[in-house]
């Protein structure tokens, strides 16, 4: 490894929290869940095709991690500039596509995620001036599926382009359209694909959610009232009945993805200065379903068994966990993330019973940031542009490793494929930012 300050940026070292601005919008990572994603049968191992995941369940198929951590840092194989904007990477068919803002438009491009090699770029319109974080650029993770790269931008547009060269299928202006309600910090949810639709948390006027034709784009239904979250939906199957599972605004909903018909729905939310940002959780316990929901600004953590009827309240507090904007991953019946919020500057690592609500163990002084589960433990980027490696143990807190990204703000979710793991750094006041792609894992060939 030759040594250079980028090196040096990767040597281990103990990370501190810094003074940190209030939220940006940043989507979440979906947790690890014993569940049957309803697009996951044409996932190929080794790939991060969406937000957190080939089965948007914040696990990684088919890898192995490094036997021996390196004492020096990090290997970064490549590096790559991006501007504004907290959309994470992904990766499918030999391409990495990642969304981002370097000047007035949007610019997609597509790399060899090998060695960063430009393959395709494309630049997309927008006319979104900021929310309260003031930063321009997207929060939506690309998604890509058949073929095809959907994208939601900052201001309410739905691009679908062409995998192979970037050309456009088709887009939309939904913010115009189904009239939405600005939010603080522009669209920045993560469609999701299900049932040969594209379901969007869309926030319109008895349209909070909408689905599409992926092919044209076209409306198929629309469903429930109510405003956009910064939340991402999942997948789940239960009773036989194929779900898509939603945090709004202020709504826990379940539809069925073919019709959008209401399986089930709950309040979730606060009025006010408030979001709800993290992903909803399903994982099954003794054949039965369950839904772990969390968000902070006073609003907690919910648990919720999933029935025939609807769903049932389990347990809910505001101490076990809530976090502004990170999801935690399930490991064999536990939950591990890191809770508080990063305007509060309190961020902390924490393992709790998932049943229960019982906390096991909490590690204090970890910022908030994405936790992925990869070949036994835990991988974290946290906001501040540290890298945890955490064993998945519920008894006590064991940091395996721990080093150093960035030195500047790091809120996109990562991605891992192939024993490289891709990380993005927030735009600083030069507006730029940085994707990076460091060796964690053992490569499949």
């Amino acid at each position: 490894m030759v040594t250079s300050k980028r090196t040096e940026r990767l040597q281990a070292r103990s990370t501190t929290s810094n003074n940190v601005s209030v939220l940006v919008g940043v989507l979440t990572s979906v947790i690890v869940g014993m569940f049957i994603p309803v697009n996951s049968l044409c996932v190929c191992a080794g790939d991060w095709p969406q937000i957190n995941g080939p089965n948007r369940n914040g696990t990684a198929v088919g890898e192995k991690l490094l036997a021996k951590w390196p004492v020096g840092g990090l290997k970064e194989i490549w590096s790559h500039p991006v501007g504004q904007g907290n959309s994470g990477p992904a990766v499918a068919n030999g391409k990495l596509i990642v969304f981002h803002r370097p000047a007035k438009k949007y610019l997609v491009e597509a790399l060899d995620p090998k060695t960063g090699r430009l393959i395709w770029n494309r630049e997309l319109p927008t006319n979104y001036a900021g929310g309260v974080d003031g930063d321009l650029g997207p929060k939506s993770v690309p998604m890509v599926h058949g073929g095809r790269v959907y994208l939601f931008g900052t201001g309410g547009w739905i691009f679908c382009l062409n995998l192979d060269e970037g050309s456009t299928v088709w887009q939309k202006n939904v913010a115009d359209e189904y009239q939405i309600r600005p939010g603080y910090f522009g669209a920045g949810t993560s469609p999701i694909a299900a049932q040969g639709n594209l379901i969007v948390n869309v926030g319109g006027k008895n349209a909070a959610v909408v689905a599409f034709d992926l092919a044209t784009g076209k409306e198929v239904w629309k469903s429930i009232d109510d405003d956009a979250s910064y939340s991402s939906p999942i997948t789940m199957e239960a009773g036989g009945e194929k779900i898509v599972v939603f945090v709004t605004r202020m709504n826990l909903v379940g539809l069925n993805p073919e019709t959008g018909k209401v399986r089930f729905q709950t309040p979730f939310g606060k009025m006010g200065p408030t979001v709800n940002a993290a992903m909803p959780v399903f994982f099954q316990s003794n054949g039965k379903p369950f839904l772990f929901v969390n968000a902070a600004y006073g609003i907690g953590a919910r648990l919720l068994k999933v029935s025939e009827t609807g769903i049932e309240k389990v347990w809910g507090n505001d101490d076990s966990f809530s976090s502004q904007y990170s999801t935690p991953v399930f490991v064999d019946g536990n939950l591990f993330g890191t809770a508080g919020r990063e305007d509060h500057n309190n961020g902390s690592y924490r393992c709790f019973d998932a049943l229960t609500g019982k906390v096991n163990w909490v590690r204090e002084g970890i910022p908030v940031g994405h936790s992925i589960f990869v070949d036994g433990r835990i991988l974290v980027l946290d906001s501040d542009g540290g890298f945890h490696v955490i064993a998945a143990t519920p008894s006590k807190f064991n940091r395996v490793y721990q080093t150093k990204l960035f030195d500047s703000k790091a809120r996109a979710l990562p991605a891992i494929s192939d024993g490289l793991l891709y990380a993005r750094s927030n735009a600083t006041q030069s507006g730029r930012g940085e994707l990076v792609c460091v060796r964690v894992g053992q490569s499949g060939g």
